[in-house]
């Protein structure tokens, strides 16, 4: 069992909220980057369904359901995150209704889940490196055990809602985007040493 007290090598550690890289295979590398705020995947349990007998109750399980996930960015000029989530919007099938020709255009399941491609929520210890990708090697200058501890990736997810932020003179904040994505289900792998458990 983990202590506070033990060796560095077994020592107790907590998973921290801000370390963390959230990425869209199609959206670029930048993207990633502009997170501010990501929910972690969630799923419910529907029912549960009952039976009776006589003057018993037995309970089954219903079906599984994952419930969506919202992710924040920080929106720029450079790169353009509000550009980039218009732009998805256009690449799911989206036309303006300008004429009778574009009422027909619709959005479909494929182009959706195209438009962002895999999306992948990962949570990264101390040292953020992901070792995976360096054949469980790591670089000299990279201190041993830094790694992802999980990864989360959403199946067949699409955006369900953009909100482009809000302007205000009372305010100096930064412009944010909230996007929320829905999805079929999530996959985890917890990672270990490198290694995926």
């Amino acid at each position: 069992m983990a202590q506070f007290f033990s060796p560095a090598e077994q020592a107790f550690q907590p998973k921290r909220k801000f370390r963390f890289l959230v990425s869209f295979s199609n959206l670029g590398l930048e993207t990633q980057y502009m997170v501010t705020k990501a929910a972690k995947p969630q799923f419910e349990l529907t029912g549960p369904t009952e039976h009776r007998i006589l003057n018993h109750t037995f309970k089954f399980p219903g079906i599984i359901k994952w419930n969506d996930v919202d992710i924040s960015f920080i929106d720029a000029i450079e790169p353009n995150m509000g550009s980039k989530f218009y732009n998805v919007l256009r690449n799911m099938g989206y036309i303006q209704p300008t004429d009778f020709n574009n009422l027909a255009a619709g959005i479909s399941k494929v182009q959706a889940k195209a438009a962002i491609g895999e999306v992948v929520i990962k949570q990264l210890d101390a040292g953020g490196f992901d070792v995976m990708g360096l054949g469980g090697e790591l670089p000299t200058n990279v201190v041993p055990g830094t790694r992802y501890y999980e990864e989360w990736t959403l199946k067949n997810a699409f955006i369900k809602s953009v909100n482009f932020g809000d302007l205000q003179y009372e305010s100096e904040d930064l412009v944010g985007i909230d996007v929320g994505l829905t999805y079929d289900f999530a996959v985890y792998n917890a990672y270990e040493g490198g290694l995926a458990l």
